[in-house]
């Protein structure tokens, strides 16, 4: 009898002990700040932030704009499809793809970038894919800033 329990019991405790370990061991989920959206003129078109995230400490928002601001401005096409850049600060990173005529980037705390980039990739080709042919100019693109910015909306809320 105390043997049967025995064999409940282990198991049992080894669980119990191990679900905090693999929870602490886990990296954090990254928190989108907010993903910006460029014509590839370098000129906006639409952005979304979180409320969800403190401010960013004023040393640490410099070189994230200027980050932001060169990737904008070097507006060139994608060459085939999508373009992937990643820049990280300390717990900052920045996603950006540039697709053929919009670019988009997010701001995001972790390092761990690989979702956001996915569904960033994701965006470029199916935003670019619905409006193909009619984001030719910055003003033609700004026709779907609201289109934009209820697709970029939840990956907010995914990250």
């Amino acid at each position: 009898m105390v043997a049967a329990f025995l064999i409940v019991l282990v198991p049992a405790m080894v669980v119990m002990l191990a679900l905090p370990i693999g929870l602490r061991w886990r990296a954090p989920d990254p928190l989108v700040r907010a993903v910006y959206l460029f014509h590839r003129s370098g000129e906006p078109v639409a952005m979304v932030a979180s409320d969800r995230l403190p401010p960013f400490a004023a040393k640490d928002l410099e070189p994230i704009v200027g980050s932001v601001r060169d990737f904008a401005e070097a507006g060139f096409p994608a060459r085939q499809g999508s373009d992937v850049t990643s820049v990280r600060f300390d717990e900052e990173s920045l996603v950006g793809v540039r697709g053929v005529d919009v670019n988009v980037c997010a701001i995001l705390r972790g390092r761990s970038t690989a979702e956001v980039r996915r569904d960033l990739i994701q965006f470029i080709r199916a935003f670019e894919g619905r409006n193909e042919g009619r984001l030719d100019t910055w003003q033609d693109a700004c026709r779907f800033a609201g289109e934009a910015t209820d697709a970029l909306s939840p990956l907010l809320a995914a990250a």
